[in-house]
């Protein structure tokens, strides 16, 4: 019994060691036990201040701070944690996450070790040495919260995790099972803002022989804002309620300064203590491949350093987020491009992501930028098919869209006839037209709610005609809304089965709405009609009337409108038309050109055609008489050897008269030179091995002179 009781004494010393160290306030000693419960073994979460209840997280891991947080994850992932946290204590984590269509299931354990103690006799003689640890294992299940009718929006998650834990005094061994409940839950009111709470540690007590022990309850409520286009920006703030150890506080952040780095931060505060305790962390992200680590500072003791290893294994379970996802990498990764100034290379990012979104706003503000920057540098490729072929289908698979069309239209640069290039890219056309239907979704949620919600009012009160037509909107808004579709056919069953007095009173509703003039409204019930009765010829062409009265009154609308728009308009053109005359007899010819081509635009858009001629007429004129201004000062531009700035006079003479044929000579000529002057100078850098230099300079040759080969040869070598 003295044995038992020395054991149990070095246990809670060793306890309350791992109270000092770890980055939770675990249970004093001879409160609870099962501390390993307490740690948490995410260093995402550690580092933002032990806080990140209510974010949405792909790791295996962050199961243990809420069971919910795992609806996060989108495809599986595995990790192994370490954590050191004092002299010979460790912390181990190993586990997997696998999403389901039924939910989330994860799968982990964990191994605390607390050291080895040391048995003496009575003398005080060493007789042997014997070690402390638990050992626990999760069964972790996570669901979204969500509705499908009529149209799917996801409102969070709940989750439970179910746990056994063993524990082991020297030769002594006890168990234990416990579980934890949580949720996630949109704050659909704002943008991004989460909320999360989870009860933990909830179950049976650890019993070293006649002493229990009690498990380490607590109860967590967080708040966290997540913004993904922001630099994949995350703010926490959480309270932690401990049935057996201090409450506290906790607020951390975390963003990605480039696209594969993201650091952290956070403060955790006690409730009965000022100090605050600061730690910090960061993130290395290979895409499939994921290192993270976090370091809590310690007073008078070293830190506690905590590393998870994680890996991304197949294919994401919806299209959307594996579009999303790359998009984002893919963006990041232009934006890096970017700010190195790798223009030419950022610039074909931007336009292979432009080509899948072409709605992705900050792509076309990077993109224009880019624009301003390299004129008329072309894009040089010079890949094997065979390669461009095996990284495209590849990413086909994985669902990377923007790579595979990149890589696909590689090939087709090189072979305009592949067939297999031209069979690829149409698959993923068809992946992203899936995609583009369920953001159009989103984009039109709002609209889709309101006429469902329309559609079933005139359903439930009998009229059929305008559920129908509600429908109907809706169905053009998502072709393939399925409750929508459902809805219509139900309608149109009933419609085919409606009695003979049914029709009648639908003919008598479409005969006075179209006697009054309102044909699109009488279309309605004559197509319910022929629903009821395909071969009521009479219906039909009462449908073909009333579709000729509609063509009829838009047309006398746009004449009607055609005809005040061009009283209004041939003002403007007169106007603009006279500044232009007054300009030219100033010999002001830019102002003269810029009011003709202007009153050119509105007299070919609203057809006068007169007005057209005469400003053609100048147009043309003035182009040849400014094409010879810029020549002549090029010419005394290159005089002076003013190379360059003659070369920007010599490209205004052509832009106004491209068969200048004298500015045309001096054009090539001279860029010719200064191109070789720049690809001599950046071979000289290549000779002394300032690649970076000669870089730039072999560049800035080809901008003058794109089909300058030796650069282009200089270039490629140094890739």
């Amino acid at each position: 019994m003295k044995i038992f009781k020395k054991a149990a004494y070095v246990f809670l010393l060793n306890s309350f060691l791992i109270n000092c160290m770890s980055s939770y306030c675990l249970a004093g000693a001879g409160a609870s036990s099962g501390q390993i419960l307490a740690y948490n073994p995410n260093p995402v979460t550690i580092a933002m201040g032990d806080g990140g209840c209510a974010l949405l997280l792909d790791k295996p891991s962050a199961a243990i701070l809420n069971p919910a947080s795992t609806i996060g994850a989108y495809r599986i992932v595995a990790s192994v944690n370490n954590a050191s946290l004092f002299s010979d204590i460790q912390y181990n984590h190993i586990g997997a996450q696998f999403p389901t269509e039924i939910g989330n299931i994860g799968l982990s354990a964990m191994y605390a070790g607390y050291g080895n103690i040391d048995y003496t006799d009575s003398l005080g003689n060493p007789i042997k040495e014997e070690s402390s640890n638990d050992l626990g294992f999760i069964l972790n299940y996570a669901i979204d919260l969500k509705k499908t009718i009529p149209i799917e929006a996801l409102y969070g998650g709940i989750g439970i995790n179910l746990k056994v834990i063993r524990g082991a005094l020297c030769s002594y061994e006890t168990e234990a099972i416990a579980v934890d409940a949580g949720t996630i839950l949109s704050l659909s009111s704002i943008d991004n803002f989460y909320l999360g709470v989870a009860l933990k540690n909830f179950g049976t007590k650890l019993k070293f022989l006649s002493e229990s022990f009690n498990l380490p309850q607590c109860l967590a409520v967080g708040l966290a804002y997540q913004e993904d286009d922001f630099y994949n920006f995350k703010v926490a703030l959480d309270y932690n309620n401990q049935l057996f150890s201090d409450d506290f506080f906790s607020i951390g952040a975390s963003f990605e300064p480039i696209y594969f780095l993201d650091l952290r931060a956070g403060l955790k505060l006690t409730e009965d203590s000022f100090d605050l305790d600061a730690r910090f962390g960061f993130g290395v992200d290979f895409q499939n491949l994921n290192i993270d680590y976090s370091y809590v500072p310690q007073n008078n003791l070293v830190g506690t350093h905590s590393i998870t290893l994680s890996c991304a294994l197949g294919r994401f379970t919806s299209e959307k987020v594996a579009y999303d996802y790359y998009m984002q990498n893919h963006f990041r990764e232009a934006v890096n491009l970017y700010n190195k100034k790798d223009y030419i290379q950022a610039k074909k990012e931007f336009d292979d992501i432009l080509s899948v979104y072409p709605e992705h706003v900050k792509s076309q503000m990077y993109l224009k930028k880019i624009n301003n920057k390299l004129a008329e540098v072309e894009l040089y490729n010079a890949e094997i098919i065979n390669g461009y072929m095996r990284k495209a289908n590849n990413a086909l698979k994985k669902g990377d869209i923007v790579k595979a069309k990149e890589n696909f239209n590689k090939v087709l640069d090189m072979d305009s006839v592949n067939l297999l290039a031209k069979k690829g890219l149409e698959q993923a056309d068809d992946y992203s037209n899936q995609v583009s239907i369920e953001m159009q979704r989103d984009k039109n949620r709002a609209r889709i709610e309101y006429l469902w919600d329309r559609s079933q009012k005139f359903y439930k009160e009998g009229d059929l005609v305008h559920a129908r037509k509600y429908l109907g909107l809706i169905l053009d808004l998502d072709s393939k809304n399925k409750p929508a579709q459902d809805l219509t056919t139900t309608i149109d069953n009933h419609l085919a089965k409606a009695a003979s007095d049914k029709i009648q009173e639908l003919y008598k509703q479409g005969i006075e709405l179209f006697e009054k003039g309102k044909y699109q409204e009488s279309i309605m019930y004559f197509q319910a009609i022929v629903i009821a009765s395909p071969n009521r010829r009479d219906v039909k062409d009462l449908i073909e009337k009333a579709q000729k009265g509609i063509e009829e009154l838009n047309k006398y609308d746009k004449n009607k409108k055609s005809i005040i728009l061009q009283n209004k308009m041939i003002k403007e053109l007169e106007n603009n038309f006279n500044k232009a005359l007054k300009y030219y007899d100033k010999r002001d010819f830019v102002d003269a050109m810029n009011y003709f081509k202007i009153s050119k635009e509105i007299a070919d858009k609203y057809s006068f055609v007169d007005y057209s001629k005469k400003a053609q007429e100048h147009i043309v004129k003035i182009g040849y008489d400014l094409s010879d201004i810029y020549y002549k000062k090029g010419l005394g531009l290159s005089k002076k050897n003013n190379f360059e700035q003659a070369l920007k006079e010599y490209k205004k003479a052509l832009e106004y008269n491209s068969e200048n044929s004298l500015a045309l000579f001096e054009y090539k000529r001279i860029g010719e030179e200064i191109a070789q002057q720049y690809y001599q100078e950046g071979m000289r850098f290549y000779s002394i091995g300032n690649f970076n230099k000669a870089s730039e300079l072999l560049r800035k040759s080809l901008t003058y002179n794109p089909d300058k080969m030796e650069a282009k040869r200089a270039l490629e070598k140094m890739r």
